[in-house]
């Protein structure tokens, strides 16, 4: 199944957010008029009140009556790229103005050990995919990351695997299980020692380590994922209610 169209509402809302960016707005600050933005995204005053509302609804914005529009507390969650806001590896990069190349350093199907079939809810023992990879950008490794799957989900007798140097939430999403949430640990570590002697990376230096279930929206749990953020190269924001 391919993944739906973004709708103009959506572009238009992702458009409003690219303002709030380029005025470097912050909390309390009030928005342009509605006249204004109408004449800056050249659309009619109804599609763009369609467009507030979703920022609205997301505690993006909050509106005062008879006074205007202002920037609420939840645009941190939109407007910086915090670790709080689910995306995939392939975005975040994107976000960070990486052009990365993917490397897979190893693929197999294997019986899930006893720890990874509890992360994805798996009876031990049972297919599970084990996918190691590395993003690089300009010849500097910027994350290495092992994903595992239900074997299941995504191979079947016969079939050829996937190429596993694209997105792994994007393949999910055309079968319709793509990731909407996870849950997340976060630590400061390096890379395991062996990792790094193995595959030349004895300078990623310290590395910021996100362990993440991801669910679908059924609630099952499709990845288990480790990330291995090179810590020169990336930086994180934390909302905290």
């Amino acid at each position: 199944m391919e993944k739906p169209r973004e709708s103009n509402i959506e572009r238009l809302r992702t458009a409003l957010l690219e303002m709030i960016r380029e005025l470097n707005l912050s909390l309390g600050d009030r928005l342009p008029t509605e006249k204004e933005m109408a004449e800056r995204f050249q659309v009619s005053r109804p599609t763009l009140r369609e467009a507030l509302k979703l920022l609205e609804q997301e505690a993006v914005i909050d509106v005062h009556q008879g006074k205007g529009r202002f920037l609420a507390a939840g645009a941190s969650l939109s407007i910086a790229r915090p670790i709080t806001k689910f995306e995939s590896v392939s975005q975040m990069v994107a976000s960070h103005g990486y052009k990365a190349q993917t490397r897979v350093l190893g693929f197999a199907t294997v019986p899930a050990p006893p720890e990874i079939a509890a992360k994805l809810d798996l009876a031990e023992g049972a297919a599970a995919l084990r996918i190691e990879r590395l993003r690089s950008s300009g010849g500097q490794p910027l994350i290495y990351s092992i994903d595992w799957l239900p074997r299941d989900l995504i191979v079947t007798d016969g079939e050829t695997a996937p190429d596993w140097s694209g997105s792994i939430v994007g393949l999910l999403a055309k079968l319709d299980r793509n990731p909407v949430a996870s849950t997340a640990n976060v630590m400061a570590t390096l890379l395991p020692p062996e990792v790094a002697a193995m595959h030349g990376l004895e300078a990623f230096g310290p590395a910021l380590l996100i362990e993440e279930i991801c669910y679908a929206a059924d609630g099952s749990r499709v990845i288990y994922a480790l990330d291995y953020h090179r810590g020169s190269a990336f930086s994180f924001s934390f909302v905290r209610k």
